[in-house]
Formats: C-alpha cells, sequence, structure tokens
C-alpha cells in the first residue's frame, strides 16, 4: 500500500476532519466522549459534525466494514496484477508489459486508498459507537451491584 493512500491533504486519514455524534435518549455522544450543551437536530452536519442516530450509525458501520472485507480481497487480486510477466522477451511485449505493470500498480494503490477509508470511517464511527453504548453497560453493572454481587440483577435477582 502507498504510504499516502486515504489521507487527507493534511497528511491524517481522511475523517480526522469529522466529527462523528449518536444522538439519542441518553444525549450524544463522539468518540471524545458526552458533548452537553446545545446541539443541532439528528441528520445535520454542522461545522463538519455529522449526528446520526444510534441505528444509522451502526447501519453505516457494518456497511462500512462489509467495504473493507471486499475491497481487501481486490486490493490482494490488484497486487497479484503489478507481478505480470511479459509474454515474450521482446522489446514490444516488455514496453507493453511494463506499461501495464505500472497501471496495475496505480489501480492498487488507488484500492488501497479506498480500504484505509473505509476501515477509517468504520474505527471512527464505532469509537463514537461505544461512547454511547457503554452508557447501557454502565447502567446494567449498576443494577447488578444494587441487586447484589451473586444477584441476576434487581433487587428481586
Amino acid at each position: 500500500m502507498s504510504e499516502d493512500a486515504g489521507k487527507a491533504a493534511g497528511g491524517s486519514n481522511f475523517w480526522d476532519k469529522f466529527t462523528f455524534a449518536i444522538k439519542g435518549e441518553k444525549g450524544t455522544a463522539t468518540e471524545s466522549g458526552w458533548l452537553t450543551g446545545a446541539v443541532s437536530s439528528v441528520g445535520e452536519s454542522v461545522n463538519g459534525r455529522f449526528e446520526l442516530d444510534p441505528e444509522s450509525a451502526e447501519s453505516i458501520v457494518k456497511t462500512a466494514e462489509w467495504a473493507v472485507g471486499r475491497l481487501r480481497q481486490q486490493a490482494s487480486l490488484a497486487r497479484e496484477l503489478t507481478s505480470m510477466e511479459p509474454p515474450a522477451k521482446d522489446p514490444g511485449s516488455e514496453g507493453f508489459n511494463s506499461v501495464a505493470v505500472r497501471m496495475f500498480e496505480l489501480g492498487a494503490d488507488h484500492v488501497d486508498g479506498e480500504l484505509k477509508q473505509h476501515r477509517d470511517l468504520a474505527d471512527k464511527l464505532r469509537k463514537a459507537l461505544d461512547v454511547y453504548q457503554q452508557s447501557d453497560q454502565q447502567a446494567g453493572n449498576d443494577m447488578k451491584k444494587a441487586g447484589g454481587e451473586s444477584s441476576d440483577g434487581g433487587y428481586l435477582g
């Protein structure tokens, strides 16, 4: 994979300039934590911030992860094309082959860039979802503690 595949002009990954906020009944969470104060409505993009409901965010993560799997396969096949040998050791075949191999290298770099962008999107959005979902896990742990150590949760457990 080329060193700059999928990077934004600033040298970081493409998605670094965006914030994904998961907005639901519990509040609004980003990969950095919970937002406080006024926030816009779900589905809006504000100054590089995209707000999504948890279900939409999960759907985007699953789709991006699916794309990553497909792009990994394509990247492998694209790299295999770069090792193509000319059919004969004559100047015409060798000249054409060197141009074709370079074309395949550029194509493979492009696939690598797409792979990186989809992987980075899934990772960034997953972090925001994890922050949002951790409050559910914490609430469950708190309920279990309230019912006692050996309890399955609650006062009756």
